[in-house]
């Protein structure tokens, strides 16, 4: 099945309350980034698009103070991201070229400035954007890498188009807020890469560097300062991956450096937050299938909460709603209704957008259902079971998500279930433990334990959905990328309740991860550092590779040329285990390709081969 979508995203709300936000393209051709566009809404009107491009137009930011609208665009030099200004209907720029590529932007409380975070050449994406190597070279051209590249932020004055560095005197940054007198609040590490995320900090940048305000035991994200400069908030939690935060809040008193949680009994899986005054903060996060939002007192008093089962935010990895003074915006997509932007006003949403009319008419039919079970200790498990009906029992196909610090929820099409549906396969999309949406404790029962109990969450649904007499046994697939990779090979290798695997952008081996990986996952879910044996000897136990047994099942290897968060490498070393043993096996690799599979013709070719895998291996048995 292809229903080509173009999902807002980015969506933010200017000082008029009117929505500005990203829009791509619905294809992406051949060794092009993705085309997108900035656009603006205002309720009761038709879209209006401000930017014609080429190339990439993202990350927009409205002025504090007037119609001015802040993005970034690669038109001058592909993957090489600049500032750039929308101002009377005109665009102007690029506001400075600084020697790498620049990730965000934010304007100072005054609007006489621009903050840009900046990528030098030689670092990587996030797992959740590609994985892909920061590389603006002309192709064939040798891509050199001499010492360690960094995140650094500068301060633009927009009049005198003046960048200067915020020097932190040596670590890098991630993430950043300005308050209202200049200060800046960063999250930093001292290691460069991916890897050096999983253990940052943050930090107060002053004139003579860093000074630490947090060192957290977990991941933090989302910096916020108040508009009284006097305090901040982030949010802390379990995260797999940069971007992947969900957790709870923290409140940093900045004259005193005193930080507590706020609401940490009532708020969990929170993925975004922000002030919308002195005293009262708006929140986003995971809940369930679904998502939820509110605000929160300071004192930490719950003053409004909406929740419901549905995707409330700019994509697959972060819930976020805008809340302002007469009506809450955010891109909304649920079960048989694609993302568009949506205004609430009420207790109902309504959809003010129609970038993707007519997807809906274009869904095979079948029912979503919340589903229900217990594991072997007793545990409840939850997932969606899309159904489109016929024999029963019949096969059944597994989604398993990555992260594992993710989740299947009810959107449009979760984790690219429709297009087993559509070929007649009923799917089961478990959120095991390990998954966000059931608070701090069910996110961190897989750390320590992978390939452990969460494997018996997913093997438990697959019992449940067979005792309801809607899955042969001996008709069962399994399918999942990045984690769900990951614990597909390692049903292949080990399990005798899946028929046939197809693995994408998998992890075959946990300790080699920890080498040829540019992160430091391996040592987040083992809990500990790879110096001492028991976390290696963890590892060796819990990889796919070290437990392949004769009676392995067939498997489908789907993998990126270039994704340095699980390199291919990770798919070659099990393809080449499976084969020299006589198992059924096969390995298309996807050229210019990250840890996504992005491009169209990839993205076709991706599901021809899993759906003939599946075809091949599940078809009716005697």
């Amino acid at each position: 099945m292809s229903i080509s979508l173009m999902p807002p995203g980015e969506l933010c709300l200017d000082r008029q309350g009117r929505a500005v936000f990203s829009l791509p393209s619905a294809r992406r051709v051949a060794g092009e980034s993705l085309r997108s566009r900035i656009w603006r809404v205002v309720p009761g009107d038709t879209p209006q698009r401000l930017t014609e491009g080429p190339g990439c137009d993202k990350s927009p930011a409205p002025s504090l103070s007037d119609d001015r609208i802040a993005f970034l665009s690669d038109r001058g030099q592909p993957g090489c991201f600049r500032p750039f200004m929308i101002k009377g209907g005109e665009i102007d720029g690029p506001l400075c070229t600084p020697r790498g590529t620049v990730e965000t932007l934010t304007w100072s409380r005054d609007s006489t400035e621009l903050y840009l975070l900046m990528a030098e050449e030689g670092l990587d994406t996030a797992s959740c954007e590609g994985a892909l190597p920061l590389a603006w070279h002309t192709p064939g051209d040798p891509q050199v890498t001499d010492g360690d590249p960094v995140r650094r932020l500068l301060r633009l004055d927009v009049e005198s188009r003046e960048a200067v560095e915020v020097p932190t005197g040596g670590p890098t940054i991630w993430e950043f807020d300005v308050g209202p007198d200049g200060t800046v609040i960063a999250i930093v590490s001292d290691d460069p890469t991916e890897r050096g995320w999983h253990a940052s900090r943050l930090v107060r940048i002053g004139p003579d560097g860093c000074e630490t305000l947090h060192n957290p035991d977990e991941q933090i994200q989302c910096i916020s300062i108040a508009p009284s400069g006097d305090r901040a908030l982030i949010i802390e939690g379990p995260a797999s991956d940069r971007k992947l935060v969900a957790g709870c809040l923290r409140l940093i008193n900045l004259e005193t450096g005193e930080i507590c949680p706020l609401a940490a009994l009532q708020l969990d899986d929170l993925t975004h937050a922000t002030w919308l005054s002195n005293t009262v903060i708006g929140f986003s996060g995971w809940i369930g299938v679904g998502c939820r939002y509110g605000r929160v007192s300071t004192e930490g008093r719950i003053l409004s909460e909406y929740a419901e089962a549905a995707q409330l935010g700019p994509g697959r990895f972060a819930a976020r709603v805008e809340q302002g003074a007469d009506y809450d915006m955010t891109i909304r997509e649920s079960t048989g209704n694609p993302p568009e932007i949506a205004l609430r006003n009420g207790t109902e949403w309504r959809t003010i957008s129609n970038f993707n009319d007519g997807a809906s008419a274009r869904l095979p039919p079948h029912e979503t259902t919340e589903l229900e079970w217990l594991a072997r200790d007793g545990t409840e498990i939850c997932g969606l079971l899309l159904d489109p009906g016929g024999t029963m029992p019949g096969p059944l196909i597994v989604v398993v998500h990555g992260g594992p610090t993710a989740s299947a929820r009810c959107k449009f099409d979760p984790g690219g279930a429709l297009q087993y549906v559509e070929a007649g396969y009923r799917v089961l999309l478990p959120n095991y433990r390990g998954s966000v949406g059931r608070g701090r404790a069910f996110t961190r029962a897989v750390i320590g334990d992978p390939a452990g109990s969460e494997w018996g969450d997913i093997v438990a649904g697959v019992d449940h959905v067979v005792a309801m007499g809607l899955a042969d046994p001996a008709r069962i697939g399994i399918t999942g990328s990045s984690y769900g990779g990951y614990l597909s090979a390692w049903a292949a290798a080990t399990s005798d309740r899946f028929a046939a695997a197809v693995v994408v952008s998998g992890i075959s081996d946990l300790l080699a991860c920890n080498y040829d990986c540019n992160h430091a996952f391996s040592e987040w879910v083992a809990d500990g550092p790879m110096s001492e044996p028991a976390v290696r000897e963890l590892l060796i136990a819990r990889s796919p590779i070290y437990n392949i047994e004769p009676a392995a099942k067939p498997t489908l290897f789907l993998h990126g040329e270039r994704d340095r968060c699980t390199p291919v490498t990770q798919a070659e070393m099990m393809y080449a285990a499976l084969r020299r043993q006589g198992t059924r096996t096969r390995r298309v690799v996807f050229p210019r390709e990250g840890h996504m599979i992005e491009e169209d013709e990839h993205r076709a070719r991706l599901t021809e081969e899993a759906l003939d895998w599946f075809a091949e291996h599940l078809e009716q048995t005697a």
